[in-house]
Formats: C-alpha cells, sequence, structure tokens
C-alpha cells in the first residue's frame, strides 16, 4: 500500500490533519501553548511543499505557475507568525503577499482568457484546463466539476426545468432524484426547526455551518438532476457516448460492443454486487440498467478523470433500454 503514497500527498495529508488540530485549539481553547508549535509545523510543511515544486518546476515536470498559490500561502502564513516583526519585516511581507496575489490574479485571467479558445465539449473541460496552470489536475478537475454543478443548479431553478431534454437516450425521467427533487427545498425549513430544537445552546457559527451545508446539499442535488438532463446518451452511426450527469462518463466505438443486454434482476443486494464485480457503473438509482459487454477492457471517465481500471463490462442507467439497445443495434430479447 505504502508503494501507491507519493511524498506529495504525505505532505498535505500531514498538513490537513495538522490545520484540522491547529484550528479546534483556535476554537475552543485560542490561548493553548501547542497553538504556536502547530503555526510553526504548518509553515515547516508549506515551505517544504513549496520547495519540493520548485525541484519540479526545474526538472520541466510542472508550470511555474503551480509555485504561486502554495507561495502566496506560505507568505500570508507567515505573517501571522510576524506580530513582534520590525516595521521594515512587516513591511515586505506585505509588498512580497500583494505581489504574489497580484501576479497570481493577472495569470489566472490569462489562463481562463486561453481555456476558452479549446475545443472542449463540456465547460468542465476549459475550466480545469484553467485551474490545472495553479493546482494539481485532479483537484483541478474536481473545482471544476463543483463550478460547473452549482451553476447548472442556478440555471435550473431560473428556468431551465422549463426547457426540453437534448435529444438522445435519457436517464433522468426514471430516476429516483426526479421524485425526490420537489421535497429537497423541505428540507432548508426542517433542518432550522430541527437544529434549533435539539441544540439550542449550540455556537451560532457551527449552526451556521450546518444550514449552509444543508443549502449546498440542495443546490449539489439540484445541480446533479440538470446535469443528468441535459446529458442524455447519444448513440449514432459510429460512436455512443455514455453519461451519468457530471459523475462519469464514457465514449465507445459502435464496434467496440460485443453484445448488449438488460440488466438481470437478482433475489438479493449481495447477489446484484457480486455480479457487478469488474463493471464499469453508469448507474442512477430507480433507473432501468443495461450491460454492454466490450471487445477489449476500457476506462472510464470519473469525477478525478479518466480511471485506470480498465474493464470490459459497463452497466448503464437509460429509461428506455429497449430504444437503446435497438439504436445499438441490439434489439431487446
Amino acid at each position: 500500500m505504502a508503494r501507491f503514497l507519493r511524498p506529495s500527498s504525505l505532505i498535505w495529508g500531514t498538513f490537513l490533519a495538522l490545520s484540522v488540530a491547529a484550528l479546534a485549539l483556535r476554537l475552543w481553547s485560542p490561548g493553548h501553548p501547542a497553538l504556536p508549535w502547530l503555526t510553526a509545523a504548518l509553515l515547516s510543511l508549506l515551505a517544504l511543499r513549496v520547495g519540493t515544486l520548485l525541484l519540479d518546476w526545474q526538472q520541466g515536470r510542472i508550470p511555474g505557475t503551480r509555485l504561486l498559490l502554495p507561495a502566496v500561502l506560505l507568505t500570508e502564513g507567515l505573517s501571522l507568525a510576524m506580530a513582534g516583526a520590525s516595521r521594515v519585516a512587516i513591511t515586505v511581507r506585505f509588498a512580497t503577499a500583494v505581489a504574489l496575489e497580484l501576479l497570481l490574479l493577472a495569470l489566472a485571467l490569462r489562463a481562463l482568457r486561453q481555456a476558452r479558445t479549446l475545443q472542449a465539449e463540456w465547460p468542465e473541460e476549459r475550466i480545469a484546463a484553467a485551474f490545472a496552470a495553479f493546482v494539481p489536475p485532479r483537484v483541478a478537475r474536481l473545482m471544476a466539476l463543483e463550478l460547473v454543478l452549482l451553476g447548472s443548479a442556478f440555471r435550473f431553478l431560473a428556468g431551465g426545468f422549463r426547457q426540453p431534454a437534448p435529444p438522445g437516450f435519457s436517464l433522468h425521467q426514471e430516476s429516483f432524484l426526479r421524485a425526490f427533487l420537489p421535497v429537497l427545498p423541505l428540507l432548508i425549513p426542517t433542518d432550522l426547526f430541527l437544529i434549533h430544537t435539539l441544540f439550542p445552546h449550540m455556537a451560532p457559527w457551527l449552526r451556521w455551518c450546518m444550514h449552509l451545508s444543508t443549502l449546498y446539499a440542495v443546490f449539489w442535488m439540484t445541480g446533479l438532476y440538470a446535469t443528468l438532463k441535459l446529458r442524455p446518451h447519444r448513440v449514432d452511426g459510429t460512436t455512443v457516448d455514455l453519461h451519468m450527469g457530471l459523475l462519469g462518463a464514457m465514449r465507445l466505438q459502435k464496434a467496440q460492443v460485443l453484445s448488449a443486454s438488460t440488466l438481470p434482476e437478482f433475489d438479493d443486494d449481495w447477489a446484484k454486487r457480486e455480479y457487478m464485480k469488474g463493471m464499469h457503473r453508469l448507474l442512477r438509482t430507480g433507473v432501468p440498467a443495461v450491460e454492454l459487454r466490450l471487445r477489449e477492457a476500457l476506462p472510464m471517465t470519473g469525477l478525478l478523470g479518466p480511471s485506470q481500471q480498465l474493464r470490459d463490462r459497463v452497466a448503464v442507467s437509460v429509461d428506455d433500454p429497449a430504444a437503446f439497445l435497438a439504436a445499438l443495434g441490439r434489439p431487446c430479447a
């Protein structure tokens, strides 16, 4: 297992653990004697990470822009430890932070302009390309997906729900999420009532954090449903595009599909779980599913991008399995 852990993962993992500990002490015991030591450890880890990024940049493994964000964080963090420093040192720190932040902003705007010219099918691909100049590619993809998901939720609530679904083979009509969506707004007043009733002495900041997390969950589920509706499966003369909103996608050639049939029914969940081992899953609860067997093992694109797992079986949710199988040239039995 250790061979899968990269040095950067260890650094960031330790950094996250120490950050949580420092935040907890800061909130519950502001004058705790361990806080200066935790702060020093966090700054040391961040400086170590900046050093490793500098080596990676010198060896041509990453762009130089990847150094900017950790450098800004390190500079700002040092200001917390310079409360008793001289005026000259504070002025130098402030000037350095402003210069780095202005440079970061200028390069971010340039990266966004360059990303808009990319010939990408989906907006998250262009956004991730811009973010990848400053953060690791997987982090950039997750950030882009969150922005697109929330943007899809706002457009859906602002009238997008009235627009018809694009042509293709949908997977949102039979989804459990569609039936659950009308009651999602009721979670907000329920959350307000329950938290105030069950935890009347909870700290105000913690109460607001819980309220905001509920609101975010409502928007997240709405955005997921919107992307399910906007991205149906598509089958043309040679290509099969499979989607599960923003959560997964797969592009196949028709010739790569060896066979296709509806997913069999199972007596219990354990039998279904055993049968579906080793399958790519583009599934939504409540939607009928189709099983595709491929001529060769292929990857699937997930939340973090193309997966490393190659599989030759795919389970796909689709509202109308018969029409989907007919489009593949394999009529439903």
